[in-house]
């Protein structure tokens, strides 16, 4: 049309003389009354129905169907799901092969082996007979047949270290730690002709009260017994040593090994370590720290490992301190400035130090995939050139990651900065292409841009708010935590409300400005809105209706309310050394969200009337285990009859003397239980300027108060300790108030007959942590 028109153009209507604005409007007018009559008299084909324009429009924007938009995103969610299960699940299948099979390297039977064996003495807490005597003299047996069938080229030397010492450390607020009499069995495994380099691996035997502790530690020592065993039968010799350190006080917050690497005559020849540990019970060992720096070390697990398995992200998290704990990795870092790797089991949490972590419950091609993975790893760096040297390959971190549990990517942090940097560029680059793009051809690309990010930081936020108010609403229902037990429901319950809320934000951005992603290349949202809908109102209902409860008690999978219970008795002293208050009770902590409210229907008593108040006194006059006193909202106190142990607090002043610059030097003495914990409180105008606690010349203090962690093996004499304290006045009345409290972690003094009997009235899905304690307050 148009080049027919071009041909035959239209005369130019006559316009007068004067070229005003009324001639140009009549001859416009006029053309488009012609145009008009030409349109009107030529057949017009029958307009196409409704819906064949519609689909015509949408194939041409390359929309697709509402169902068929949802049936690909639902593959896309599954695939993910598919490969983060591949992932989690991918382990060594060992088949019906017998131990036979394993006679060359590592044999994952024998290992479990010892794990039965260590397990079976039940519960260890440092200072325990189970800990210092049985699992001691079973370890030093099993050595004993390893240095007997050993290769002709290598030499086993065995010590037993009863280290004595005190730190200080950053943890949970931070507090100081003081240990007498621990254990730490150490192996030297070494060529024929001894070694000047060594690399350390690290285990604790020890576990936390309660607990057989077969996940944290146990597998890990019996993985290196069986590692120990493998290397010292191999025929090729070592370049350099390895070091076996069999620890058995890190759950005292990691006092073991900071005896072990401050103390021990070995640590001096040590250039890398690994750490073994368990965050969890069984599955795959992840690698979730390193360094510092070295990333040689990293490369080595990288070449080495048969299995690998590691995160970066994982270091981020735990070193970022969210997570309230730590690992011996920590010590042998600050303390033996020397680098390593720290691995642990992280899968089933929900039983980690609980009775549950039991030696059935690990797999036996978990332990299999971590001794091979182990026994590799330090058969590599036990001949590497670098760990004779480290100190070339020192400077630069690694960022490291496994593809789908089948290989480790792992490079130099520089690179990723620099890939970073490129990536940044390439994209401000991209950005003014379009730019001067759209500005030539009269396009909006800034202000679409603009408008994209917009949109989606206003859809982020919105479904962050809407989650939290549905999160703060099945709150107030009292009925959180129903995902601690039904992992899926979360997911439908959150999952469907925030989807929901994405689509309909960028379906009316959509309809009032532009389509560019997969939710506009639909047609419709309006069922998957309503389906959405369908499935959160149903899924919210169930919830807040406690169709969901939070807590399982099955033995195959348990998901049990973790519950601490102390029978204690509190006495507290004034300045003269007179009783002014003494009361006994069993004090309880729940160490969840609920709280006690699921168990007060099965405990009455347990209930608001008895809630403890917080006494003018260090830690609020409770026998705090650890500083975690800021991390728990509420408590109670139910009372009890008085605790009688056999073994009882014993604490004096022994000697005041005055010290230059108007301060004074108190020395104490205390004997008690293997574990007891002190909190300090300087009086107003005294202050703490110096003690032979931590590093000498200062202590954490949380709040005001200082805590400090004391604990001892079998056997050890009255601790002495002194606090040098400055006052403002020459000769004031009082100083320092100090309390002291006792743990009785194991044997007759553990569990009273009060203890018992509360213990029985709690629902099966309640794992009960239990012990006696004595909390004793004076003023000097």
């Amino acid at each position: 049309m148009a080049a027919v028109a071009k041909d035959r153009p239209e005369p130019e209507p006559e316009l007068e003389p004067e070229p005003g604005r009324g001639v140009r409007i009549r001859g416009f007018k006029e053309r488009l009354k012609r145009a008009k009559s030409r349109a009107e008299a030529q057949p017009q084909p029958p307009p196409p129905p409704p819906s064949s324009e519609g689909r015509d429009v949408a194939k041409a924007r390359g929309e697709v169907p509402e169902a068929a938009a949802v049936l690909l995103a639902a593959a896309h969610l599954l695939l993910l799901w598919a490969l983060i299960q591949l992932s989690l699940r991918q382990l060594l299948l060992l088949g019906p092969a017998g131990p036979g099979a394993e006679q060359a390297g590592f044999s994952a039977h024998t290992a479990r082996k010892h794990l039965q064996h260590i397990t079976d003495f039940g519960p260890r807490p440092a200072g325990s007979p189970a800990n210092e005597i049985l699992t001691v003299n079973y370890l030093l047996k099993q050595i004993q047949k390893i240095q007997e069938g050993s290769a002709a080229a290598h030499s086993i030397a065995v010590d037993i270290q009863r280290p004595s010492g005190s730190f200080s450390i950053d943890f949970l607020g931070g507090f100081s730690s003081y240990y007498h009499n621990i254990t730490n069995i150490v192996v030297k495994l070494e060529p024929k002709d001894g070694a000047k380099h060594a690399v350390l691996a690290n285990c604790h035997f020890d576990s936390v009260a309660n607990s057989p502790g077969a996940s944290d530690d146990a597998v890990s020592c019996a993985v290196m017994l069986e590692v120990l065993n493998a290397l010292s039968k191999s025929s090729t010799p070592l370049q350099h040593a390895v070091i076996f350190v069999f620890n058995g006080a890190e759950e005292n917050i990691l006092q073991a090994s900071h005896g072990f690497i401050t103390q021990h005559p070995w640590a001096k020849l040590i250039r890398a370590f690994i750490n073994l540990e368990a965050a969890g019970v069984g599955g795959k060992e992840l690698v979730f720290q390193s360094g510092p720096e070295n990333p040689w070390l990293v490369q080595a697990y990288v070449r080495a490992a048969k299995h690998p398995f590691a995160s970066v992200v994982g270091q981020e998290v735990f070193q970022s301190g969210v997570i309230p704990s730590d690992t011996d990795f920590r010590i042998y870092r600050d303390y033996g400035n020397i680098p390593g790797i720290d691995l642990a089991f992280i899968e089933n949490g929900y039983i980690y130090h609980t009775k549950y972590d039991t030696a059935d419950r690990i797999p036996l091609d978990s332990i299999k995939r971590a001794g091979d993975n182990i026994l590799a790893v330090l058969q590599y760096l036990a001949t590497s050139v670098e760990l004779a040297d480290s100190t070339q390959y020192r400077h630069g971190t690694m960022v490291f990651f496994d593809v789908l549990g089948l290989f480790v990517v792992a490079y130099p942090q520089r690179i990723g900065v620099i890939i970073n940097y490129l990536v940044a560029v390439a994209a401000v680059l991209h950005l003014g292409k379009k730019f001067s793009t759209s500005i030539n051809h009269g396009s909006h690309y800034m202000r679409d841009l603009l408008y994209g990010i917009g949109v989606t930081i206003i859809c982020w936020f919105i479904i962050f708010v809407t989650i939290l108010i549905v999160a703060v609403f099945v709150s107030l229902t009292g009925h959180a935590m129903s995902w601690y037990t039904h992992f899926y429901v979360s997911i439908v319950l959150y999952g469907s409300i925030a989807l929901a809320k994405l689509i309909l934000i960028h379906t009316l951005a959509k309809n009032l400005y532009y389509g560019v992603s997969l939710i506009y290349l639909c047609r419709s949202t309006k069922w998957t809105l309503l389906g959405l809908g369908t499935v959160f109102l149903v899924s919210a209902t169930l919830v807040c209706s406690g169709a969901f409860f939070p807590y399982a008690s099955d033995p195959a999978g348990p998901h049990p309310k973790r519950i601490s219970l102390q029978h204690t008795t509190r006495t507290f002293h004034d300045l003269n050394g007179e009783i002014i208050k003494r009361d006994s009770g069993i004090w309880i902590n729940g160490f969840d969200y609920t709280l006690m409210s699921h168990v007060t229907p099965h405990i009455p008593e347990i209930n608001h009337t008895i809630r403890s108040s917080c006494e003018n006194a260090p830690f609020c006059g409770f026998p705090w285990f650890l500083p975690i006193n800021n991390f728990i909202r509420k408590n109670w106190y139910l009372p009890a009859s008085e605790i009688s142990p056999k073994t009882p607090v014993a604490f004096k002043l022994i000697s005041k003397y005055k010290m230059p610059l108007q301060s004074m030097k108190l020395t104490f003495e205390l004997t008690g239980p293997s574990h007891m914990t002190l909190y300090i409180r300087p009086l107003e105008g005294s202050f703490i300027i110096g003690s032979s606690i931590g590093d000498g010349t200062s202590l954490y203090s949380s709040d005001g108060d200082y805590f400090v962690f004391y604990s001892h093996g079998l056997q050890a004499p009255p601790w002495q300790f002194w606090l040098e304290i400055q006052t403002l006045e020459p000769t004031p009345d009082a100083m320092v108030t100090i309390a002291v409290a006792s743990h009785y972690l194991f044997g007759e003094d553990q569990r009273t007959a009060d203890l018992i009997a509360l213990e029985k009235r709690f629902p099966e899905w309640c794992v009960i942590s239990s012990w006696s304690s004595s909390y004793n307050l004076f003023v000097f």
